[in-house]
């Protein structure tokens, strides 16, 4: 999501994470904003579920599941409801069919039932106390970071070949 383009009309760029593409990604025909709202409900299932819904090892996979469409997802049971309703408009497979892309805009989202308890103006005015506040004791205090070794890049012992390639290199000593 560190990524952005100004487009008039549609791109045919692809780039990103398959298991976030909208089926016009995949299928090259163009795209507009409208795949950014299928991003958005792709990202409220997969934060909700804690994967995301056409998930497999292979992006080839990805791709047949998401043309076989949201409906065809198995929503667990603490992503049904109002959150399932949210995803399922928000992932039509027609891009002008998704909540945010007819009538009324991002409007509709805000309305949707989903958001009922949310309160937009505290939002908008910047006045949302977090819902979470870590206890932080100092500048360096790392405790409320944990990686586990299982996530640890692997580590790779350089061997220096005496050829001095780095010589030229800024160094912190």
């Amino acid at each position: 999501m560190g990524l952005a383009k100004v487009v008039v009309g549609k791109t045919f760029t692809t780039c990103g994470t398959p298991d976030y593409f909208a089926p016009e990604m995949i299928a090259s025909t163009g795209h507009n904003h409208a795949v950014d709202w299928w991003t958005l409900g792709i990202l409220a299932y997969e934060l909700m579920a804690g994967h995301p819904p056409f998930e497999s090892a292979h992006p080839m996979q990805i791709y047949q599941k998401v043309n076989k469409g949201i409906n065809k997802v198995n929503f667990p049971k603490k992503v049904k409801g109002p959150v399932e309703d949210l995803v399922k408009n928000l992932c039509k497979k027609e891009p002008s069919e998704r909540l945010a892309m007819r009538k009324g805009g991002a409007t509709n989202i805000r309305k949707h039932s989903w958001f009922n308890l949310f309160e937009w103006e505290k939002y908008d005015n910047g006045n949302m106390p977090s819902p979470y506040k870590p206890q932080v004791s100092n500048k360096k205090d790392m405790a409320n970071f944990a990686a586990r070794k299982e996530d640890m890049p692997p580590s790779i012992p350089y061997k220096d070949d005496g050829s001095g390639w780095d010589a030229d290199f800024a160094t912190c000593s």
